[in-house]
């Protein structure tokens, strides 16, 4: 039998607080606006591989070279349908949620998996982008941005609704009141990472200063 506490996570989760589904429905729109750019950006690049995209801005911040690098396409097709799929997918459930719907705890657990291999694949690409290729995707960027926060608090959600079991219920309780720092110390060591590897390229081009 559920205890109050874990009924009353149960139906916070069911889509009675506005502040998750809205997360989704924006932050899932957001992805799919970025997923679709790139890959109309994409077919840009397969008629003309000389073209200038728009989202390449200038010599280190520039998408074409991530998009048609090896990891651009980790699975033979390109990474950006990943994301119209997936965002979908996340739009959907926060509408669902939005209204008021009521989600199997296998549905949630599953959904939070998700979340996880989505967090895992952008911090991968994250690597990819800063070490490997050399270079910064805008729109990949903006990927970056709103899935973080997705995986943060779909993890806690899930944990603290208690679809884990009771040890897991405790710990997403306590984790529910450092959400937003856990996702501002997310943010803050990619921006790190971001800066430590450009730092010379943003000093030189923005400031005309050679380190």
């Amino acid at each position: 039998m559920s205890s109050p506490e874990t009924g009353q996570a149960e139906e916070t989760a069911g889509g009675r607080s506005l502040a998750y589904p809205l997360l989704l429905i924006i932050a899932g729109a957001l992805g799919f606006i970025a997923s679709m750019a790139l890959t109309i950006e994409r077919l840009h690049l397969l008629e003309d591989p000389e073209a200038r995209l728009f989202c390449d801005v200038n010599p280190f911040v520039a998408c074409g070279p991530v998009m048609t690098s090896a990891a651009g396409s980790l699975f033979g097709f390109p990474n950006p349908l990943l994301g119209i799929g997936g965002f979908a997918v996340v739009i959907t459930l926060g509408a669902g949620l939005l209204a008021g719907a009521r989600f199997a705890p296998w549905y949630r657990i599953s959904f939070a998996v998700g979340t996880v291999l989505a967090g895992v694949f952008i911090t991968w690409l994250q690597t990819q982008s800063l070490y490997v290729i050399g270079k910064l995707c805008p729109w990949c960027m903006l990927v970056w941005l709103v899935t973080i926060p997705i995986v943060a608090t779909t993890v806690v959600r899930t944990l603290a609704d208690g679809s884990l079991g009771d040890k897991a219920q405790a710990i997403g309780q306590r984790l529910d009141a450092f959400k937003i720092t856990i996702i501002a110390v997310w943010y803050l060591l990619v921006i790190a990472a971001i800066g430590l590897r450009f730092y010379r390229e943003f000093a030189l081009y923005f400031f005309h200063i050679a380190l």
